[in-house]
């Protein structure tokens, strides 16, 4: 008799259970989405729309006036979104050929990138999703450049925004803000006619003269070398830092004359497009050594670690000629203020990709 009071008991307890478990997954992970409101579910009767194919979409296109029967399958595959384009980027989309899984993407671009696309028939942006500094207007130089390059997605993208597909020194851009510690100046950019930077201090030289740099870099350059002495014993002098425009010119076509415009341009600058015109880039080196030696390996391995610490970054590392278009040149710091180096410097980016992937708006 007890023994089977205790299975009942067993079972009640046991459909007790399911019931409950039935009751918490319909309050708290059902998706909610399925409950279709009255008037939803009258518009869609009007519409012969069947119950299952009820979208939180779907729901709002009929609310909103935007319905086709068209793309009706399409609505069931996007991801509604409460921004305020979200109906001209269906109304816009769907009848271009995209499908609910690339509208899912486009939601995702900018507003500039939207707007891009949408003055343009339907192209296939599926290798492109999730890559935050893509731009519309560059997809076709993407799609090239990937065909003959063997790189991944994400590094063409970056590669092509650039410039690496186009020849250095032609459709060049003039920099806006030649001021910003952050301007680049290289192959593809060039600073304004006459620009000199209006707040030049001065720092004792390596060859007994005063260099000019920004006034802005003077007391990092100064902790820098404070820290270099107390580290490791090596004095670091700067040799260069800002040059005009007419001395970059003499130094640029001094080296074109012994050893040609291609060689010279794998090293130096053409005047306009050196970032030692902006004072911010310095040229070092230790002297105690002798005058044909700039570093020894020791001095650039310390550098090259530490020289973030204080605003500073390794402008052509050995590894990524291929992106700054220059020679690997030890001795040649930037400053580009501490967050920025910290993330060059943990990412291991030149300063063109940091540009394109943390400061240009795409």
């Amino acid at each position: 008799m007890k023994k089977g009071i205790k299975t009942t008991l067993s079972l009640v307890l046991l459909i007790c259970l399911v019931i409950g478990g039935i009751l918490v997954y319909n309050n708290f992970f059902k998706d909610d989405a399925t409950a279709v409101s009255s008037e939803v579910e009258k518009i869609m009767q009007e519409y012969n729309i069947d119950n299952d194919k009820y979208s939180k979409v779907l729901e709002y296109v009929l609310l909103n006036n935007i319905y086709n029967e068209e793309y009706l399958d399409q609505y069931a595959d996007i991801e509604y979104v409460d921004i305020d384009n979200f109906a001209s980027i269906l109304t816009t989309f769907l009848p271009k050929g995209y499908s609910g899984k690339e509208i899912n993407y486009i939601t995702k671009l900018s507003d500039k990138n939207v707007d891009k696309l949408s003055n343009i028939d339907y192209v296939d942006i599926s290798k492109y999703y999730n890559i935050s500094n893509f731009d519309v207007d560059k997809i076709d130089r993407y799609n090239t450049y990937y065909e003959n390059n063997d790189y991944t997605y994400d590094d063409v993208v970056t590669y092509v925004n650039i410039g690496m597909d186009l020849p250095v020194y032609t459709d060049t851009i003039e920099v806006s803000d030649p001021d910003s510690l952050l301007v680049l100046v290289n192959k593809y950019h060039y600073l304004p006619d006459g620009y000199e930077p209006d707040d030049l201090g001065y720092v004792p030289g390596a060859y007994g003269n005063n260099v000019p740099m920004r006034d802005v870099i003077v007391e990092p350059f100064k902790e820098l070398q404070a820290a270099a002495l107390e580290e490791i014993d090596v004095e670091f002098m700067p040799t260069t830092a800002y040059r005009g425009y007419s001395f970059q010119s003499t130094l640029y076509n001094r080296y074109v004359s012994e050893d040609g415009v291609e060689a010279a341009d794998t090293y130096s600058a053409r005047p306009g497009y050196s970032e030692h015109q902006t004072g911010l880039s310095i040229d070092l080196r230790n002297t105690a050594l002798s005058s044909d030696i700039r570093l020894t390996d020791d001095n650039y391995e310390w550098l090259s670690n530490n020289a973030y610490r204080f605003g500073f970054i390794i402008r052509f590392p050995e590894d990524k000629t291929y992106i700054t278009g220059y020679q690997f040149e030890n001795w040649h710091i930037r400053y580009v203020g501490k967050d920025a180096a910290k993330i060059i410097y943990e990412e291991d980016l030149t300063l063109e990709e940091y540009i394109d992937l943390y400061v240009t708006e795409y």
